[in-house]
């Protein structure tokens, strides 16, 4: 529990006209024979006691140093509250316990020198509780779970709040020790990531009031399958990633950061993914707040880790990502605008596999077939439409008694192996010589940066992450937003200027794929210096 001298530290300034023989006398006294003052002091070690310990009306000053009137008559407001939510201060007419709520939580939103004191004035009001009402104590330890899930403390206050919390929440024998583990969880969580940004909505506040910890929240996976997680108001979207990782067998920290979740706001052309450290309940809230439509979706972000096909959800999503841009024909290369043989019979057993994938279970026909093949395929010179019906309906054979499940499975498996699977697609426009095309597809794998051309899709200009030096995001006075990439070695550096409104989307791509190969590099060099030493 806090001490009285804890306090006493806490309080800036507060006893420090006392001499040390005086304090040394007044201590060596017994207590019944201790003066209500010290000669010269401005407090009391009864006053000091009584600073930590339950009182049964409201303060007249605040319990620690603050800086102006205004802030203390905002704490003696945040005190009130305490004791109206705890039930030891009537409420006034039409009050309730999510207004004493709401008040304590925006003005420690609003003024930050107000949390060190609110969660002092809770530890007042929960140590030694001998209040007339039963439910005085755990009311107030789930006010503190409450506080505790949206606001940090000070460094001072720290170690005393931590030992307060773990004192409570490690002794069973306490009737509140389950709330104040809660308690002790969230200020964890608080501390590590900052605490909420936003105020929260009067609807959270009423759940959480009433003890409802979590809000059942709405994810997408990509193919528009739902999943529903309950959300606490200490979710941040770190935590939604891993439990997502989790039902895909996804384990390794490493494999989890190549997923993000994103947030589609509907009327955004462009989106980036959430910060992994930002709280659900603070993007969401703001959001409803201003009317906005939009969907929090998880899903693949980067490609460096070798598929799993021992999971049908990581197979969903991964197809579900992969299929709309084999259909867009991004994955396929055509060098001279021709499909080389091996990608032909490919492409059919794919359209097969794709119309099984759709739970179909008749042979695809002339007319669905040119919705299972790549749109460039439909426009090569050397194969006619009949052509490739045939090709598919062939193929149809060896697939047709496949699970769904498995067709998709099987699709990944075939794409794989092509050269530009697994890359993210730009269209970006690179000032380059005006002899040469600007138009480009910029595709980003784990084999680095590749600048392709827009109709065929070879590879025309090849970076690996090894030569990018540096990318420097650039808004210009007419508005355009370009990446400059720096390439090359300490001998010789070139700048690529490109011109793309997904600038930052392709700038963290590159760093976080960087940091990967660099990771592993050091791996590498550890192993083989461990293999050396034995």
């Amino acid at each position: 529990m806090l001490r009285h001298d804890d306090v006493n530290t806490l309080r800036s300034g507060a006893g420090d006209n006392v001499s040390k023989s005086e304090k040394k006398k007044n201590k060596n006294k017994k207590s019944k024979d201790r003066p209500e003052s010290v000669a010269g002091a401005d407090w009391t070690w009864k006053e000091q006691v009584d600073l930590v310990k339950l009182t049964k009306s409201p303060i007249q000053a605040s319990l620690l140093q603050l800086d102006s009137n205004e802030l203390n008559k905002l704490a003696l407001e945040g005190f009130l509250s305490i004791m109206k939510y705890m039930g030891d201060y009537p409420m006034a007419k039409g009050q309730s316990e999510v207004d004493s709520v709401y008040t304590i939580l925006m003005n420690c939103h609003k003024h930050e020198a107000l949390r060190d004191e609110t969660y002092c004035q809770v530890m007042k009001q929960t140590t030694n509780n001998k209040s007339s009402r039963p439910d005085s104590c755990q009311r107030g330890w789930r006010l503190f779970s409450i506080t505790a899930a949206y606001f940090s403390c000070s460094e001072v206050l720290k170690p005393y709040l931590f030992k307060y919390h773990e004192t409570a929440a490690y002794d069973k024998r306490r009737a509140y020790h389950g709330t104040a583990m809660v308690c002790l969880q969230n200020l964890r969580k608080t501390l590590r990531y900052g605490g909420r940004k936003n105020v929260p909505s009067i609807e959270e506040i009423t759940a959480i009031t009433a003890g409802r910890n979590s809000k059942r929240q709405m994810y997408r996976l990509p193919g528009g399958t739902e999943r529903v997680i309950n959300t606490k108001s200490t979710s941040v979207v770190q935590d939604i990633i891993e439990e997502i990782c989790g039902v895909i067998n996804v384990r390794s920290e490493q494999e989890m950061e190549e997923y993000s979740l994103y947030c589609i706001v509907e009327g955004d052309t462009f989106t980036m993914p959430l910060a992994r450290e930002e709280y659900i309940l603070d993007v969401t809230t703001e959001l409803q707040k201003n009317q906005q439509v939009y969907y929090l979706i998880f899903c693949r972000s980067v490609w460096h880790y070798p598929m799993r096909l021992d999971n049908a959800l990581y197979i969903e999503i991964v197809f579900n990502q992969i299929a709309p841009d084999y259909l867009e024909g991004l994955l396929l290369v055509m060098p001279g605008e021709q499909i080389s043989q091996d990608c032909v019979y490919d492409i059919a057993k794919v359209a097969a596999l794709l119309h099984r994938a759709f739970d179909l279970d008749h042979m695809p026909t002339m007319k669905e077939t040119k919705y299972l093949l790549p749109k460039p395929a439909l426009s090569v010179r050397d194969i006619k439409p009949p052509q490739w019906v045939n090709l598919v309906q062939s193929s149809w054979k060896e697939v047709e008694h496949f699970k769904p499940s498995q067709a998709k499975a099987q699709v990944l498996e075939v794409l794989e192996k092509w050269s530009l699977f697994g890359s993210s697609f730009f269209a970006v426009r690179r000032d380059a010589d005006p002899a040469e095309r600007s138009e480009h597809i910029l595709a980003l794998n784990r084999n680095g940066v590749h600048f392709l051309d827009v109709i065929t899709h070879e590879t025309l200009m090849h970076y690996p992450y090894s030569e990018v030096i540096s990318t420097r995001k650039v808004k210009s006075e007419e508005g355009p937003l370009f990446l400059d990439m720096k390439c090359g070695n300490l001998m010789q550096q070139r700048v690529t200027r490109i011109q793309t409104d997904q600038a930052h989307e392709i700038s963290r791509l590159i760093r976080q794929y960087i940091t990967i190969q660099q990771r592993i590099q050091q791996q590498s060099v550890k192993e083989e210096s461990n293999l050396a030493s034995r």
